[in-house]
């Protein structure tokens, strides 16, 4: 197996255009990363320079040892999982999965033990003498799969795999991958635009925007510690909540004004996670509350509840109920915002209400617990669990 390491990377189109930016990390040997970030964020290119189906303009890629930048795909020794599955369909599933292996003149006997290897492995013993059109969807993914597994490459790209499927069989199969990748302990370098996808399946995730990688983290470190607005608008389901608020202090209490009547003191564990904070006393800072962490208002001190909000929408989800509620909070109206949303919509929405002197935020509680539409309602804010950041370059405040 081998590691892949960016380093540095740019691709710069005839055109002019440039889709990835001074790109540097690094995959570890067995490692399972994931690249994720919203449409044209250029994580399909930077796959495709791995497989050598771009060509990098500067810096360099290496895979295990060699610097493979002006190597030809099939010198890389990778194997490929696509998102159209590419399979013939005049061929049966054994003939598929044991192609590559015939172009590369590996025995007959050699190949056959290998499909039949990877075949059990993904559950398709039964359907190896079908045509790829008597397949369901996810048995054809499970074939191209299958294909590159028999190559036993130094590593696997995999481009956005599971985007055909429907939505219950794309969860079956992200547990099938991840669960793969842990037995085969190889090198795996993963494409989604989906962000629950990448949470719940790469050992770490790098997040990309317009080309420019904005971190790289294990998934809690991620969510709970986001670098910048962009990570934390674009990472969590639903979305953290931002919104910009004054910082001013107060018999040496940190306060947050988030809306008018509703005056929030900041706990003392947030100023240690967050120091930078205390430097912003007499401006205005970006907030972010995830939605599981309000409470009701009984819950906590009179200090640290938001109060007279409205309950326009409860979606009842049956492990939990998500509410939505207008509040009088200040939006954040930002370019990093824009491209957290990857819907400009959504992103027009937020800037009419903001116009209009607040926005919707969405909590999150127990089925029990839920408030009740049309309600205006007091809430609690965990305090401990807030996050900061500038309004102005986006960063954490820490």
């Amino acid at each position: 197996m081998a590691d892949i390491v960016f380093d540095k990377v740019n691709k710069v189109y005839p055109d002019g255009t440039q889709a990835i930016f001074d790109l540097s990390f690094e995959v570890a040997d067995d490692e399972f990363v994931i690249l994720v970030g919203p449409s044209g964020c250029g994580k399909s290119t930077a796959l495709r320079m791995v497989a050598g189906l771009e060509e990098i303009t500067s810096g360099e890629l290496r895979i295990g040892d060699r610097v493979v930048n002006d190597l030809s795909p099939k010198e890389r020794d990778i194997a490929m999982v696509f998102q159209s599955y590419a399979l013939y369909p005049h061929m049966s599933v054994a003939d598929n999965m044991g192609f590559a292996l015939k172009l590369a003149k590996v025995s007959k006997e050699e190949i056959d033990r290998r499909v039949n290897e990877a075949a059990e492995m993904l559950g398709l013993k039964e359907y190896l003498h079908r045509k790829p059109k008597a397949l369901s969807g996810g048995q054809r993914q499970r074939v191209a799969m299958g294909r590159a597994i028999v190559r036993s490459p130094q590593a696997y790209l995999m481009d956005e795999p599971l985007s055909n499927l429907d939505a219950k069989l794309r969860v079956q199969m992200r547990g099938e991958i991840a669960a793969l990748q842990n037995r085969l302990k190889v090198t795996t370098l993963y494409v989604t635009h989906d962000q629950v996808e990448a949470m719940t399946m790469g050992d770490r995730v790098a997040v990309l925007k317009l080309g420019w990688l904005q971190q790289v983290a294990s998934p809690t470190d991620l969510y709970e510690r986001p670098d910048n607005l962009f990570v934390a608008g674009f990472i969590g389901s639903p979305a953290m909540n931002l919104s910009e608020a004054p910082v001013r202090e107060e018999d040496g209490r940190i306060l947050l004004d988030l809306q008018e009547g509703s005056t929030i003191t900041v706990d003392p564990s947030t100023l240690e996670r967050y120091p930078r904070l205390k430097d912003r006393v007499g401006g205005r800072v970006a907030v972010g509350i995830r939605p599981e962490h309000f409470v009701h208002a009984s819950e906590v001190p009179d200090d640290r509840v938001l109060r007279g909000v409205e309950v326009t929408l409860v979606e009842a989800l049956g492990a939990e109920s998500l509410a939505h509620v207008d509040t009088r909070t200040t939006a954040v109206v930002s370019d990093d915002m824009r491209a957290a949303m990857d819907d400009e919509d959504a992103f027009e929405d937020l800037k009419r209400q903001a116009a209009q002197g607040g926005q919707s935020f969405i909590m999150r509680f127990a089925p029990d617990r839920a408030p009740r539409l049309g309600e205006r309602i007091d809430v609690g804010v965990l305090t401990d669990k807030i996050h900061f950041f500038d309004v102005e370059t986006g960063r954490a405040l820490r």
